[in-house]
Order: structure tokens, then sequence, then C-alpha cells
């Protein structure tokens, strides 16, 4: 049953590299900026718990679909945050479109601080 439930429902472990070759940059960005490699940084040093947390507020969802199983939909596009970049400024997400927008943070402590507090504070999604 589990390999049924893996199959329909994805895996339980949210495997960041898999979400890193699904990822696309909008709006401008590119994989190499200095704080789009400190996301991948502070999401790979996540626990499981915080990363399911981290695809629930950014697509609804806890969990990847299988390597095999992506679509562009289930791609994640990561484009630069529409309010600002200021060490304040939460991340936002469109969780229809597997949308995050993510501010430039000066530092990792301030990127992992601010991503904490947009998952643990956003638990369900608002129309």
């Amino acid at each position: 049953w589990e390999e049924l439930e893996r199959r329909v429902c994805g895996s339980p472990d949210v495997d960041v590299a898999s979400l890193r070759r699904h990822t696309r940059y909008r709006g401008g960005l590119e994989g190499s900026e200095p704080h789009i490699q400190m996301f991948w940084e502070v999401l790979e040093g996540f626990s499981q718990a915080d990363r399911r947390l981290f695809l629930r507020f950014a697509w609804g969802r806890e969990r990847l679909p299988l390597e095999s199983d992506y679509t562009e939909h289930s791609e994640m596009k990561l484009f630069p945050s529409d309010r600002g970049n200021g060490d304040q400024v939460l991340p936002e997400a469109e969780t229809c479109f597997f949308i995050v927008k993510l501010p430039q943070y000066r530092t990792k402590a301030l990127m992992e601080e601010n991503l904490m507090a947009a998952i643990t504070a956003c638990r369900e999604i608002n129309y």
C-alpha cells in the first residue's frame, strides 16, 4: 500500500534537489543570484516538516509529484517580490500557480527568519 500511496500522492519526503530541478525563474530572476542560492540553502536546512509547510504555503499541497510526473503546472515559479526587497518584507505565494515571490534578503539568517514567518503564519488558502 505504501507504493500505491507514493504513486498517487507523491513522496512524503520533500526532495529539495528535485524541487530545484523543477523550478523556473521568472521576472528577470536567475538561479545563480546570491539570494536565490541562499533560498535553496535555507530550504535544504529545513526539517521535512518545515519543507512540507513551505510546500503548503507555496502550492497548497504537502507533497511533490514523483520525478516522472512533473508537469508545467507542478513546477515552482520563482519571481522577485513586487513589494520591494526590504528585510521586513515577507515572501508571498500564489498557490494556484505554484508561484513564490521572493524578496532579496541581505543575509541567509534573514532569509530563514522571514521564510519561517511566512510558512508558519500562513496555514490557510484565502481567496
